[in-house]
């Protein structure tokens, strides 16, 4: 669901939007790691990281706080997701 605020700026509540997240970004990563188109996947991770270092402190710690909560739901993949902050930048 998104939520509207002001002009131009959207709210997004729910955990569906950080999976999604997380799919493309393992795709990504992947790419990167076969070699297939690994200098546009590349870029796009680090438009990402991007993107979501411009975040502030609060929105910031309830990302962290959603990546928790699907890394709890997805132990296979928990390390990884916990891992994410890290990987683009972000300081915890």
């Amino acid at each position: 669901m998104i939520t509207r605020v002001e002009e131009g700026e959207a709210v997004v509540q729910g955990d569906e939007v950080v999976r999604a997240l997380l799919t493309a970004m393992a795709t990504l990563e992947d790419l990167v790691a076969v070699g297939h188109d690994s200098h546009s996947a590349l870029s796009t991770l680090e438009d990402i990281a991007h993107e979501l270092g411009r975040m502030d402190s609060g929105e910031r710690r309830r990302f962290i706080e959603v990546l928790e909560r699907v890394a709890a739901e997805e132990p296979g993949r928990a390390a990884w997701i916990r891992g994410i902050p890290n990987a683009l930048g972000l300081d915890r």
